[in-house]
């Protein structure tokens, strides 16, 4: 059975209102490596158990910065903040696949919205990791968790696309890829189910072998999670 990922979309302003859009490269990742992808717009809160349940996975991808007051700050730097709609909506998906037993990939913003969720807080603007002209590419190291036996590698070279970065951990997470600056780069819930965030972009590098294997991992516990949904 290919498993079905939920892909979480963003949300940009039109007409006073909002509109569902994502890069389509989350999709055509998903697709590469053996999923089917599903774009799941923000629908009713009390649909998102039952969303989730018809699912095999789900990818939280990027997007804009999450409002401080969710981790108890003030805003205290230069922030593009998603609307809180957003937001919620993702941290209900992430607690319903927790839930459940699905397996959860974070990307970027989707990284920082698990630290989040498990209590953790992020610097608020960061110098280094972003480039008005484009990615920065830098090493991280791996250690423990699922991520270096994922990678088979203690060195990997990610791009780098971000101006926030997780701060302290949440509880239960523990940080397995970090930079040489010590900015955490990779956060994972151990235990059985798969969750997994990285502050890079994988589905921008496909040609790259870690990234490969980042997602292969990712889609086989979803098949596995795919054998068990009725």
């Amino acid at each position: 059975m290919t498993p079905l990922i939920g892909i979480s979309t963003d949300l940009a302003p039109k007409e006073g209102g909002w509109y569902n859009r994502l890069d389509w490269r989350y999709a055509n990742a998903i697709f590469k490596f053996g999923g089917t992808p599903a774009l799941l717009p923000i629908i009713d809160a009390d649909a998102v158990s039952e969303t989730v349940g018809r699912l095999d996975g789900i990818l939280l991808s990027g997007g804009d910065d999450i409002h401080p007051r969710y981790y108890g700050e003030d805003i205290s730097a230069p922030v593009e903040l998603s609307p809180d709609i957003k937001t919620d909506y993702d941290l209900a998906l992430l607690k319903e696949a927790i839930e459940q037993g699905k397996p959860v990939l974070g990307i970027c913003l989707g990284a920082q919205e698990i630290n989040v969720f498990f209590g953790g807080s992020l610097h608020q603007d960061m110098q280094g990791h972003k480039d008005a002209g484009g990615p920065v590419f830098h090493d991280i190291k791996t250690s423990g968790g699922r991520l270096a036996e994922v990678m088979a590698a203690g060195t990997i070279t990610v791009n780098s696309y971000h101006h926030q970065s997780i701060k302290e951990l949440g509880w239960g997470l523990i940080c397995s890829g970090r930079a040489d600056d010590g900015t955490v780069e990779a956060v994972e819930l151990p235990g059985d189910i798969f969750v997994v965030g990285v502050q890079w972009h994988p589905e921008r590098m496909l040609d790259d072998p870690h990234a490969a294997r980042l997602f292969n991992a990712f889609i086989s516990a979803a098949g596995f999670s795919a054998t068990m949904r009725p």
